[in-house]
């Protein structure tokens, strides 16, 4: 995650780390005490998002979203098997990163390069109840720039998921997640002339119910997302209000699925979300929205050489003001992982979303160059009201030794705005290695590659970051 974290790029969120159940854990817990552990966590569902996304809302429920399952045993003798707490494992992490970033200010000529330090703590307690579920993440990333300590950031987030066992097959899930983050430089949502990177606050609730067990199975969620941003100061003093990008996003999905043949699942799934500005922009209105999706797909459990899910289907966006006009267009996504062998795995992923934008005038300035953060970039005055957000990415796995973990990947985006004419595309390739010396202590090293296009005047950026990183964990 930490090759991610400074990029602005989009990367999807990782699986829990793997925990293996002591066999000498008690098992004789009674149903009313954990009742009442679970009880304040009904309403919650686990929401890990990357801590340096795009940075921008497009909805608490994903299409592909599933309720929270319980640990793994580890895979290998590498993997750590946590400590014990009781009921508990309790999974801390730490890394620390050196890298070198070529343009951090994300800009199409004249690129300013630094050193970026990063400090990632991070821990998951994880319950081994035999029935329910109890977790809790966190995780905190701390970047420090050796030549421009302006650009340092602080990022970090903390989610709870809770599951109740109601029958054999059935089950209360949900859960809820605290994040502040910031928006990269170079991100659809990231305003010009600002001398530090703009700040926010993100808020999740989700809750769903599903019922399994059965050749005919279903699931129901719903959800909410709000983000609340701070004022970024810009260069040559002052600051820039960022309210106007106040949102709250309202969701909900009901998903049917029937096993076609052991292990196969077809499934139909339909969804809508609001989304809703907190403020109205000087001289404007409110630019709300709704989406409206229908979807059907395959469904493929794991035990096969090819596991996961896909699917297609179709997606409305309906303004709220008429004068900016609806869009449809089709849907897909889904995420699949192919076995290749017992040491190469290819995970393939796809998603569709309409996103926040930043609502406002659409006229821009073009600055003068002086070589400060954001004075070679044309500035809008707004992204775009909304926008929808087409990525496919692919990951490759090669276990070239036990301890040695050889990693490719791909991501191409493509960015389509609402409300005015501007259409972006990124291509992001990247490569890692990691060495695990022991169980508690790996080295590694990756390099990411991000080509950035936009039919915005001076938008367009290139960027190479290499990176060095020592991590611990139990």
């Amino acid at each position: 995650m930490m090759a991610t974290a400074m990029v602005a790029s989009v990367k999807f969120g990782g699986a829990y780390v793997a925990a293996e159940p002591d066999s000498r854990a008690r098992l004789d817990i009674p149903v009313t005490r954990l009742n009442c552990c679970l009880a304040a966590f009904c309403l919650l569902m686990v929401a890990l998002r990357p801590l340096d996304a795009l940075a921008q809302i497009s909805g608490s429920l994903l299409p592909n979203a599933l309720p929270p399952s319980a640990p793994q045993a580890p895979r290998s003798a590498y993997d750590p098997i946590g400590l014990r707490l009781g009921d508990f494992f309790w999974f801390p992490r730490a890394e620390l990163d050196e890298a070198y970033n070529s343009n951090v200010f994300a800009t199409p000529t004249s690129p300013t390069y630094d050193l970026i330090t990063a400090f990632t703590p991070t821990f998951d307690l994880l319950s081994i109840f035999p029935r329910n579920a109890l977790n809790l993440h966190g995780s905190s990333l701390l970047q420090v720039y050796a030549d421009h300590p302006a650009q340092n950031t602080q990022d970090g987030f903390v989610s709870a998921d809770g599951r109740i066992d109601v029958t054999a097959g059935s089950s209360l899930y949900g859960n809820a997640q605290v994040a502040h983050q910031h928006i990269s430089y170079g991100s659809p949502n990231s305003p010009g002339n600002i001398a530090q990177p703009v700040t926010y606050w993100d808020y999740i609730a989700n809750a769903g119910y599903r019922q399994g067990g059965r050749r005919f199975s279903y699931q129901v969620d719903i959800g909410v997302e709000a983000a609340q941003y701070n004022a970024a100061p810009l260069v040559g003093g002052g600051v820039s209000p960022q309210s106007f990008q106040d949102a709250t996003v309202s969701t909900a999905a009901v998903r049917a699925s029937y096993e076609i043949i052991p292990d196969y699942l077809g499934f139909i799934r339909v969804g809508s979300s609001l989304y809703d500005y907190w403020h109205t922009v000087p001289g404007g209105t409110r630019a709300n929205f709704s989406t409206y999706r229908a979807d059907v797909g395959l469904q493929i459990r794991p035990r096969h050489l090819i596991s996961g899910e896909a699917y297609a289907g179709y997606l409305v966006q309906n303004p709220a003001q008429s004068s900016f006009g609806s869009t449809s267009t089709p849907d897909f996504g889904g995420r699949l992982t192919w076995s290749i062998t017992q040491l190469t795995t290819l995970s393939l992923t796809g998603l569709m979303t309409f996103n926040t934008g930043t609502p406002g005038s659409t006229t821009g300035t073009l600055s003068s160059t002086t070589g400060t953060p954001g004075s070679t970039t044309f500035i809008p005055a707004s992204a775009g009201n909304s926008y929808l957000s087409r990525t496919i990415a692919a990951n490759a796995d090669h276990e070239l030794l036990r301890n040695v973990l050889v990693n490719l990947n791909a991501t191409y985006g493509n960015f389509t705005f609402q409300g005015i004419t501007r259409t972006d595309n990124f291509f992001i390739i990247g490569a890692g290695l990691r060495y695990l010396v022991n169980r508690n202590l790996f080295l590694g090293g990756s390099y990411l590659f991000t080509q950035y296009t936009s039919t915005i005047p001076r938008s367009s950026y290139n960027q190479n970051i290499l990176t060095l990183r020592v991590g611990t964990q139990f």
